[in-house]
């Protein structure tokens, strides 16, 4: 089911900044497009995150599921960038509601967590590639739209056991609290990163790149990210995650200062392990330590795609003023700045002790 959601959501996501330009939209325009993906998952993945602590899991996985077959499909009528931007929106508020829910589902059934990380970015492999080699975008919409109604046939046949609903305040700030050396970090850098993905499929076609190579250099990292994080979850998820922020300033600045696409070749690899180390070690540490695990995952699927929403925004902005390698600098300093606050809440775990 995760590997066949995040194909969905890959396979029409890779090119979008490109597709947009292709129909007319501005830089800021562009910024704005992708923006509208992560608000609305923002607001969705916190919401339905909470009610399945409430009323289930399976619920708003196959709720989330079935909305996104559909939204896929609006894609193809979205011939300017202002549609384009309210049919973004949407597949995001769908693809949002089972986010929550589907890891929480994992952890509760005895899944491990990094296996099902994992075989989602394998489907997220499996997308970049093939998007790489169909390149016709009604083509990737129709392709996405399959593969999330795939999803939903698995979901349907999964049961879940009667269990208590945890109840959970509708705005959960001791849960964000106790966990804020996780969030913050984790907000801060991945403000940086989107903001570099915004415009990374530009900076790559200006370094030399064409369609295939940019499905190539994304398919590094998220097959690196597959492999990865079928180890990552054997480590102290602490200790991961403060290592996946080093690595992330690392390759933030190798794109800064790289002049040719083949040079990101190891950079891309680098990513990968980084990505899995944070996002694992932040997913373990939050489950292990929150029993009303539908929200605290949802509320950090929320801080990635409020960064989602907000990253791209500055991305826009800093490469317009700037340019492309301003970008990378900027999301470096941005997860320097997590690295601390993360370091400083740790050690402020220790004095306690």
């Amino acid at each position: 089911m995760g590997f066949l959601s995040y194909f969905s959501m890959e396979i029409s996501l890779i090119f979008m900044p490109l597709y947009a330009d292709e129909i007319g939209a501005s830089p800021f325009e562009v910024g704005l497009v992708i923006s509208a993906y992560g608000m609305a998952v923002f607001v969705s993945a916190f919401l339905f995150g909470r009610l399945s602590d409430l009323h289930g899991r399976l619920l708003f996985i196959r709720l989330g599921l079935a909305l996104a077959v559909g939204a896929y499909l609006l894609q193809l009528i979205a011939s300017g960038p202002v549609v384009l931007m309210l049919v973004r929106a949407f597949i995001g508020f769908a693809f949002g509601i089972s986010l929550g829910a589907a890891m929480a589902y994992v952890y509760e059934t005895g899944f491990r967590v990094g296996s099902y990380a994992g075989f989602s970015a394998g489907g997220a492999l499996l997308g970049s590639l093939a998007a790489g080699r169909i390149a016709d975008y009604d083509a990737l919409f129709i392709a996405s739209a399959a593969a999330a109604g795939l999803a939903l046939l698995a979901a349907l046949t999964l049961r879940e056991e009667p269990r208590q609903p945890v109840h959970v305040p509708a705005l959960p700030v001791g849960i964000i609290w106790a966990n804020r050396s996780i969030y913050l970090p984790f907000l801060l850098r991945h403000l940086g990163a989107c903001a570099i993905w915004s415009i990374f499929p530009l900076f790559l076609v200006g370094i030399g790149a064409d369609k295939g190579w940019i499905g190539n250099l994304w398919a590094i990292n998220i097959g690196g990210q597959f492999v990865a994080m079928q180890f990552v979850h054997r480590f102290n998820p602490a200790r991961m995650f403060g290592i996946g922020l080093f690595l992330s300033i690392a390759v933030f600045i190798g794109y800064g200062v790289s002049t040719h696409y083949l040079q990101l070749i190891p950079v891309q690899a680098t990513l990968a392990i980084a990505f899995s180390c944070i996002w694992v070690g932040a997913l373990t540490y939050i489950m292990k330590g929150n029993i009303e695990r539908g929200t605290a995952v949802g509320l950090l699927y929320t801080t990635e795609y409020l960064a989602g929403g907000v990253g791209p925004l500055l991305g826009g902005a800093v490469a317009a003023a700037w340019g492309y390698s301003a970008v990378m600098y900027f999301a470096a300093g941005l997860t320097a700045a997590g690295m601390l606050v993360s370091w400083a809440g740790a050690m402020a775990g220790k004095g306690k002790q």
